[in-house]
Order: structure tokens, then C-alpha cells, then sequence
């Protein structure tokens, strides 16, 4: 691809920054259906300055708990705003369900990062990342320690090593640490940049048609090719490694119930309010005050601990009519980043004149049978 053949990234974005939604499905070849409803495993907004070349990757942990767009301020885990579009969102042909699904999980992104847009998102399922990986010939990395099944066999041994697709994705989703999911961010911002510097290296640019033809069916964007060349060529002229700065909104984590009818309870991360505002103003010059920190109903009393990996049902199974009123705030300190050492979240007021909520159905997580709880063990090479 000679440069002439690129669209200028001026014709390509009419804007001074980018900001492009990259999101990873936990789904491969085994699902039903590329557009069922789904949550997404990995959700990262990457904010490109085109006038400057800096770029801002900012992770935001699957179970934090935010509002849902187009709820009624109804909230829930922030990986379950597409399920919401899809199921709720009106629809009536896939296509439509899905395109609903992704403005609803685009929205309630930006609502929580307090009206930052999205201009486009990338969606990538399992298959896809084994195919982009192997097509560039692999990604060298340093594996801090050895990766094990859970039958206690290595899948993946420490140390430098070119990974193959399958080895990639064996560590970003390994999530076998102390701090878990958080860990797991950093993990995946680091090999992230390790595969940025795989493209930009050895003239890899000219392989991204041929990852593009690959990736198709189980990849959706609403960028064209002719932007993702663009955008491409710019990040390997343009972009240096160290002009990329790595966040994670940050977080605690609290066990208990969004809705007081519930009998078991969840895990969720709660917003830590200033961090966030801090990290809007570094990053986007935003100035936003603080809101009140999000509060949960606690665990009951001989509640059985939720098996691991356990999803909550949906916090709302039929559309809103009011919102129900959130627990009145109570100050809350900071719990602590390590979900094995949680603390119970206080008892909040009760909420002025709640609702009778419906009272939901068993949880067992009907809406995504297909999503595998446990990451199953790859498949032997050949």
C-alpha cells in the first residue's frame, strides 16, 4: 500500500480527536447466532488526538455498575447495556437488535464517562483475535508467570516468546489472579501495546486488508476500511508507544443486591466518583463535579456466597415504567481493589416511597445461554 493509496486522515475523520469503543465478546465458533444478545468481556475506549498523535487507552471493568441509557435511570453491570438494546430496544429483525444493542452499550458509556462521545466501535469476538494475531505472525511478549489450567496442567509457560493467536488469548483471559478482572485490564493494555508495536514494525500496515477480509464475520465496526487504513497508517507514522498513556476507571468492589426484593446477592464495582472526575479533566479538559458515590443493598443475613463467575439476571426483565428510587446515598469509604477480601457495602436508608419491585426470577443468567462461565481449555494444536 503506497501512501497515495491511503485516504489522508484529515479526509478519513473530520475531527480533531477520535474516539473509537474496542470491545471483546467472550463467544467463538461454537455460538448459535454472530448478533444473540451478549455481554462483552473486554470494553476499552481508545481516544486519539489526530493533532498531536497522543493517545489515551482508558479500560472500563465489565461489572461496574452504572445507568443504563434509556432506562429510566435504572442501573446496571456495564456489559449489560447491549443485552437491554437488544432485548428492549424495539427491534424486530437481528440486524436492527443488534444495532440497537450497540447504541445502547455505546451510550451508556459515555454516560458514564459523563458525555465524552463515541464516534465509532470495533467488536471482536474470540475467533477474530486468533485471526488478527496469527495473520501478523504472532506478538512477542514477556508472559510474567506461567498460565494453568484449572486441572493444574501449564497452558501457557512465563518468559519471552512469539504467542500465536491461541496463546494470546489464553492470556487475556486468564483472570486466575489475587486482584482478578483488574489484573486482568492491565494484562490486556500491555499486550495491546505489544501488538501496536508487532504493526508497526517490519511494514505489518499491508497486511490489514487481508486481517480485515479475515476478521469479518466475527468482527463488526461501523469504521470503513478506507478509515481503519487511514487510521493505521496515521497510529504507525504518528503514534510512538510512549505517547500512549494507559487508565483504568477506577473502582471498588461491593457485594450485595441492586434491587431490595433480591435474596442473593452480586458483585459490582462502584465508581470511585473524584478519581473519575480527575481522569475526564487529564484526559478530555473535561471539568465535572462529583456525584454522590453509587450505594447497594447488603447481602441478607445466611445468604449462600455467589458461585464464582455467577452473573446477576437482569436488574430490570420488562421495561421501565418509573425508575425505582436508588437507595438513598450514605457516605461509603473506599473498599478495598482485591475482590477476595471484600467488605460489606453499609446499609443504605430506605429510598422515599419505593416501589413493590416485581420479584425476579431465580437468577440463572437466561439471557446469554451460550456464554460460557468458565473459560473452556483451548484446543491441542495439531
Amino acid at each position: 500500500a503506497h501512501g497515495k493509496e491511503i485516504m489522508d486522515i484529515r479526509e478519513a475523520f473530520s475531527k480533531d480527536a477520535v474516539n473509537i469503543l474496542l470491545m471483546g465478546f467472550d463467544r467463538n465458533e461454537d455460538r448459535k447466532d454472530v448478533y444473540s444478545a451478549f455481554r462483552a468481556d473486554t470494553i476499552m475506549l481508545a481516544s486519539i488526538n489526530i493533532e498531536t498523535g497522543k493517545v489515551d487507552v482508558i479500560s472500563i471493568p465489565r461489572d461496574t455498575l452504572v445507568p443504563i441509557y434509556n432506562r429510566g435511570g435504572g442501573r446496571d453491570k456495564i456489559n449489560s447495556a447491549y443485552t437491554y438494546g437488544w432485548r428492549y430496544g424495539g427491534g424486530s429483525t437481528d440486524e436492527e437488535k443488534f444495532n440497537l444493542g450497540m447504541l445502547y452499550q455505546v451510550e451508556t458509556i459515555s454516560m458514564a464517562l459523563k458525555g465524552v462521545p463515541i464516534h465509532y466501535y470495533v467488536s471482536v469476538d474470540m475467533d477474530a483475535v486468533v485471526q488478527i494475531v496469527d495473520t501478523l505472525g504472532g506478538v512477542e511478549y514477556n508472559v510474567p508467570n506461567n498460565i494453568y489450567h484449572k486441572t493444574g496442567r501449564v497452558l501457557l509457560g512465563k518468559g519471552q516468546q512469539v504467542l500465536n493467536g491461541q496463546q494470546f488469548l489464553i492470556f487475556v483471559r486468564n483472570r486466575n489472579y489475587r486482584l482478578g478482572d483488574l489484573q486482568r485490564v492491565k494484562n490486556q493494555q500491555d499486550i495491546l501495546l505489544a501488538l501496536f508495536k508487532q504493526i508497526k514494525s517490519a511494514g505489518n500496515i499491508v497486511k490489514i486488508p487481508k486481517i480485515y477480509s479475515s476478521v469479518v464475520n466475527n468482527a463488526k465496526t461501523n469504521l470503513s476500511l478506507e478509515q481503519i487504513m487511514s487510521l493505521a497508517h496515521f497510529a504507525t507514522q504518528n503514534v510512538d508507544t510512549d505517547n500512549i498513556g494507559t487508565h483504568v476507571l477506577s473502582t471498588s468492589f461491593a457485594l450485595g443486591r441492586i434491587k431490595e426484593s433480591w435474596t442473593k446477592s452480586y458483585s459490582y464495582l462502584i465508581i470511585d466518583q473524584k478519581a473519575r472526575a480527575q481522569m475526564l479533566y487529564d484526559i478530555w479538559g473535561l471539568d465535572v463535579m462529583p456525584d454522590a458515590t453509587d450505594v447497594i443493598y447488603p447481602p441478607l443475613p445466611q445468604e449462600p456466597e455467589p458461585a464464582d463467575e455467577e452473573e446477576p439476571p437482569l436488574a430490570e426483565e420488562e421495561p421501565p415504567t418509573e425508575p425505582e428510587p436508588a437507595p438513598e446515598p450514605v457516605p461509603v469509604e473506599p473498599g478495598p481493589e482485591n475482590p477476595e477480601d471484600p467488605q460489606d457495602p453499609q446499609i443504605p436508608t430506605d429510598p422515599e416511597n419505593p416501589e413493590d419491585p416485581e420479584k425476579p426470577e431465580d437468577p440463572q443468567d437466561p439471557e446469554n445461554p451460550e456464554d460460557p462461565q468458565e473459560p473452556e481449555e483451548p484446543p491441542e494444536e495439531p
